[in-house]
């Protein structure tokens, strides 16, 4: 069974395997720092994760920063071409939870990392309505496959639709 950490707690569909990491342990952040690969995307609102919407993102690393916040690189399409940038995800008194500023506040929750995938959990409160967005990132992109199963049900725990749900693995940064 995957060693994996279960961030987001509700007993999160009761999968955590016997060999879950405690929340906040190091293991956590060892394992979200790297390069990562964008696979799906999944919105309550389709319209932002779609081609050109606001949360059309495509993460490629995570790094540490001394003092505990995550810096997030990621490539956003900006006046018709893909342009690198980053955020920095600022951590909160919640493991596993960070904030950053874009269109508004932003909570950004850790669902499950394994060595393989990686599922972020995304919410912006705008006009007064939440908008989800759910990430499902792998090293490569048959290991962010073996997270499927995972992310389905948490798309399914946010009331995210099947057809919200975005394949943008093949439309990364610099191909369209």
């Amino acid at each position: 069974m995957q060693n994996f950490c279960v961030l987001h707690f509700n007993n999160w569909m009761n999968m955590a395997p016997p060999t879950a990491l405690l929340p906040g342990s190091s293991s956590l952040v060892s394992k979200v720092i790297g390069s990562w690969e964008t696979l799906k995307l999944a919105s309550n609102d389709r319209s932002v994760v779609e081609e050109e919407g606001a949360y059309e993102c495509f993460m490629t690393g995570i790094a540490l920063l001394d003092n505990g916040n995550l810096n997030v690189s990621y490539f956003h399409r900006k006046d018709g071409k893909y342009v690198k940038e980053f955020y920095v995800a600022e951590k909160t008194d919640t493991p596993g939870r960070y904030t950053f500023e874009y269109h508004g506040k932003n909570y950004l929750t850790f669902v499950a990392v394994t060595e393989e995938f990686a599922i972020i959990d995304l919410e912006n409160q705008r006009d007064g309505e939440p908008l989800i967005v759910v990430e499902l990132h792998g090293r490569t992109q048959e290991e962010g496959k073996l997270g499927m199963a995972h992310y389905r049900r948490q798309t399914a725990r946010r009331g995210i639709l099947p057809s919200n749900i975005v394949d943008v693995f093949l439309k990364r940064y610099g191909s369209s």
